[in-house]
């Protein structure tokens, strides 16, 4: 009986490891920004911010991540973490504060960024070559966004 109870009780917190939230695949077509109220659609660009008590807000573009941020309805030190979609592959999430950023007019984001984020400099760097724009971090785009 007592292998039962320390085998329910180590399957108990299995399960309690395995609910820690983190960033969710898009639905295309079915999920929607929470600061425009647009349907994401588009594989190339998103954000989602997951607080520490495990709430997601889902973005259709980084702009819109910026202005929920800018309004202070999650502090800073209730957010567990937020990314954004790789440019270079659709719901692959990177770190916002690692990813780096290629912003250019021809880049047609949803909600008018113009801000793709790739997971390496080099990356962000070789598509620069072909898409005239500036590299940024999440920092310096943040500041340009306002």
């Amino acid at each position: 009986m007592k292998k039962v109870y320390f085998f329910l009780f180590v399957c108990g917190l299995t399960g309690l490891g395995a609910c820690r939230p983190g960033p969710t695949p898009f639905v295309y077509g079915k999920d929607i920004c929470y600061t425009c109220k647009m349907g994401i659609i588009d594989p190339k660009f998103g954000a989602e911010l997951i607080t520490k008590k495990g709430k997601l807000y889902k973005f259709d573009d980084v702009i819109c991540l910026n202005q929920y941020l800018k309004t202070g309805a999650t502090e800073e030190k209730e957010i567990r973490q937020t990314v954004v979609v790789n440019f270079e592959k659709g719901n692959e999430f990177l770190d916002i504060h690692t990813a780096s950023f290629l912003v250019a007019p021809d880049l047609k984001s949803p909600m008018g960024s113009h801000a793709a984020a790739f997971a390496t400099k080099t990356n962000a760097e070789k598509a620069r070559q072909e898409i005239k724009g500036e590299l940024l971090n999440w920092k310096e785009l943040s500041a340009k966004l306002e």
